[in-house]
């Protein structure tokens, strides 16, 4: 463990290790305990001119022949930001090439010399796997939650938590500050005794104070909660899915036999009855339209498709004397009266009764002649006799016939989309209008509510939760359940669902769209993470098309709500593949897609390739397209609308680096924010996330490790009045540069140690054992 650091009274911000790099791994350990009255009134002393950091007695000038040349190291690289000269530290820059020459100048040793073996360099990319994990309170040392609000513990002597109020009142940390943010704003804390601002609402008598004229419940301001119901019938397995049931019965599964085959349709069909309500036909019988799609589709199974067991039922028996047929329902009447049935199974409803005789006959072209007679109908010998409802119907509100209740695989044994309404009934999806509007991404980690919320503030259009993993949802994990959940401010909002197999991720989308508040459903087909990838999930999609399209087809077809897919340009670098998906997702059934400008290959080290969005934007007309992809100032987003063909754009790592660039593209103007303006943004993603996360000690640490994870790019923004040249380009770095106060300094500083500072001063003081790495090796870069 590093040794800690001792404050005194003549430190400056200056001092507070920022002229002190440590040059191990960036962990932050205990560091000095630094009032927030005397950061804020050292701040505040400096007003906002642009002022020269205190220098130590033992720094040694920096010449102005040296500083030529150092600005000239600067200036060549290719990445680096064009900070004005007055603002970079060049004595720092001095210190760090001086080290660099002592280094090149040492004599190399040999193999045959060294006793150790080589280090091998460590990588700046990719995630930081071993970084320590926040450790938990076992629970008997923590209050009861009802006690801690005056209520009475249901469990009893049952709860596994503490009921010994006195015992826990006097262990617990000092608070952080006198008001609590929660008690201001619902006239309650939900978290009583256990608040570490409880100095406002804890009596005398250890009770929880309300306040009755400002009392507001905060569940009633985000939805999407997981009911302890639903809980429970996931972990049971014992949730039903009609919908999905009847569509994964219409996939192809190798190694089944005919009898299976056939079981599983009558299986789909019953279900099928459950999902519609059955009406008689009308007089026209089958629509044409229809009948037109199923006969082109049944005959190209039986000239040579690829053979499945059908399921076609029959029309109840007709009265005597209405001179009318009784086709079987699901079979296409051609304008002579012939019935194409391409079907190995047959399911005919016998006469009045409600009885199925399921007869295994080769397919064949049956002529139905016009009498005024039923037609007797004999079971077949062997066959197999079935209770099922009534035969399955959808009419419209016209009385007409909408669509049979067959399900029949087509040739690639997906469930043709013209029948999708087999399934859902009659209805029209809802559409998602992306025209012109500003999307925040899908952001794991960083996209959590209170993150949103700040991004809705300053004028994001379309939302989207973070990136669920579908099967953690359907086994009813409350943390991942957790990642679903609305805020009442989010007016347009959707969820994104990463998944490698159809059965999971249709079931889901079933659950999600009929249980939750949602606009749209997203699927993640971008993620580049080796866990996820190598699953066959997120950009592993894109190399299995065959699960591909059963996802986005099961999908689409048990939602009433629209589907949107977000993919990247390919898996390998140079080897684009987006422009020949983009069409096929359409015709699937997805209603928007979105392209990240970069392959998984290229994670994001280059430059997105917006011209290969243009490309794509070409392809998908006239259907809406997104581009996505390194944008972080207006004139980004003004070049990507006129010259990309995007009907909307989305915005992601730019969010993130400086939320405000949704109000910045919106009223057309670089905003110089201040770093006082930042801090009291800061301020309210603390003040959000005590409400989401929770305002006990948990909670606080808990909204504390966001807000770092949120810095690790915060602290990439350069303020517009330090910068030569606008904009500010995404993956430009600048060099070591001093601010134009304390403050702003401390802001840009890449060092995670400073960071924790700042939150020193909006949650107070850290654990003694608290230790943060950032979850991205490149947010930590010196």
């Amino acid at each position: 463990m590093f040794p800690c650091l001792t404050a005194s009274a003549s430190f400056t911000f200056h001092h507070l290790d920022l002229r002190v790099r440590l040059q191990s791994a960036c962990v932050c350990y205990s560091i000095a305990k630094v009032s927030f009255k005397h950061l804020m009134e050292e701040t505040e002393g400096h007003g906002g001119a642009a002022t020269a950091p205190a220098v130590s007695s033992d720094a040694v000038a920096v010449s102005d022949e040296k500083r030529r040349q150092l600005l000239e190291k600067i200036r060549s690289r290719a990445s680096s930001a064009p900070i004005k000269d007055e603002f970079i530290d060049f004595q720092r820059f001095n210190q760090l090439y001086g080290d660099q020459n002592n280094r090149e100048g040492k004599p190399t040793a040999t193999k045959e010399d060294s006793q150790e073996p080589p280090q091998k360099r460590q990588k700046k990319s990719g995630q930081n796997k071993k970084r320590p994990r926040p450790k938990r309170d076992p629970p008997h040392t923590r209050l009861c939650l009802n006690v801690s609000m005056g209520k009475v513990c249901v469990y009893g002597d049952k709860c596994k938590f503490s009921h010994e109020v006195a015992d826990l009142m006097k262990k617990k940390l000092p608070d952080i500050g006198p008001k609590c943010y929660n008690f201001d704003t619902f006239g309650r804390c939900p978290f009583g005794l256990m608040c570490r601002y409880g100095a406002s609402h804890i009596g005398p008598d250890f009770e929880n104070v309300v306040d009755e004229s400002r009392l507001v419940d905060p569940a009633s301001l985000t939805h999407n909660q997981l009911t302890l119901e639903l809980k429970r019938s996931l972990r049971k397995k014992s949730a039903p899915f009609p919908k999905s049931e009847v569509y994964l019965q219409t996939l192809p599964r190798k190694g089944r036999g005919k009898k299976k085959e056939a079981h599983d349709t009558l299986v789909a069909n019953t279900l099928l009855s459950d999902c519609v309500k059955s009406k008689p036909c009308s007089e026209k019988g089958l629509d044409n339209s229809i009948s037109k799609t199923t006969e082109s589709f049944i005959r190209s199974n039986s000239e040579g498709g690829v053979p499945s067991a059908d399921v076609t039922t029959a029309q109840p028996e007709v009265p005597q004397g209405s001179g009318k047929t009784s086709p079987e329902v699901g079979s296409s009447v051609s304008d002579e009266g012939i019935l194409q049935d391409s079907s190995n199974v047959s399911v005919i409803q016998n006469g009045g009764s409600d009885s199925i005789v399921v007869s295994r006959t080769p397919s064949a072209v049956r002529s139905i002649p016009e009498t005024s007679e039923a037609i007797p109908i004999i079971p077949a010998e062997g066959a197999e006799t079935v209770k099922t409802p009534s035969p399955i119907k959808l009419i419209g509100e016209d009385q007409s016939v909408v669509s049979s209740g067959i399900v029949d695989p087509g040739a690639n044994g997906l469930m043709d989309m013209s029948l999708s309404e087999t399934v859902n009934g009659p209805r029209e999806k809802k559409s998602l209008d992306v025209d012109g509007k500003l999307l925040l991404a899908p952001l794991t980690t960083v996209g959590n509510l209170p993150f949103r919320r700040i991004c809705k503030r300053y004028g994001a259009d379309i939302t989207c939760g973070e990136m669920a993993m579908c099967t953690n949802l359907l086994m009813g994990q409350a943390c991942e359940w957790a990642l679903l959940r609305r805020h009442h401010t989010e007016d347009v909002f959707g969820v994104q669902l990463c998944g490698a197999f159809p059965d999971t991720m249709t079931k889901c989308a079933e659950l999600l769209s009929s249980r939750l508040e949602l606009d749209f459903i997203d699927i993640n087909v971008g993620c580049p993470i080796d866990l996820v990838y190598h699953k066959g999930a997120g950009t592993g999609l894109m190399n299995r098309m065959p699960k591909f399209e059963q996802i986005v087809r099961g999908m689409s077809s048990v939602m009433d709500i629209p589907l949107s897919v977000k993919l990247r340009t390919g898996v390998l670098e140079n080897k684009n593949m987006a422009h020949t998906v983009i069409p096929k997702l359409y015709d699937w059934g997805a209603s928007v897609v979105t392209v990240h400008g970069r392959s998984r290959e290229a994670r994001y080290t280059r430059s997105a390739d917006w011209g290969y969005l243009k490309a794509c934007a070409q392809v998908a007309q006239p259907h809406p397209f997104i581009g996505n992809g390194d944008i972080l100032s207006f004139e980004d987003a003004n070049d990507h609308f006129q010259n990309s063909g995007s009907a909307g754009l989305m915005i992601a790592r730019g969010a993130l680096i400086k939320p405000w660039i949704f109000t910045e593209i919106k009223e057309q103007r670089h905003w110089d924010i201040s770093s006082g303006e930042r801090l009291d943004l800061l301020r309210d993603f603390s003040n959000y996330g005590l409400e989401h996360w929770g305002s006990d000690s948990q909670g606080v640490e808990k909204t504390r490790r966001f807000l770092l994870e949120w810095l690790s790019f915060l602290h990439r923004y350069i303020p517009v009045g330090l910068l030569e040249r606008l904009p500010q380009r995404i993956n430009e770095r600048p060099p070591y540069y001093i601010g134009r106060n304390d403050l702003e300094t401390m802001m840009a500083s890449a060092n995670c140690e400073d960071w924790v500072k700042i939150s020193e001063m909006l949650l107070g003081p850290i654990p003694d054992d608290f230790i943060f790495l950032p979850k991205h090796k490149a947010n930590s870069y010196k």
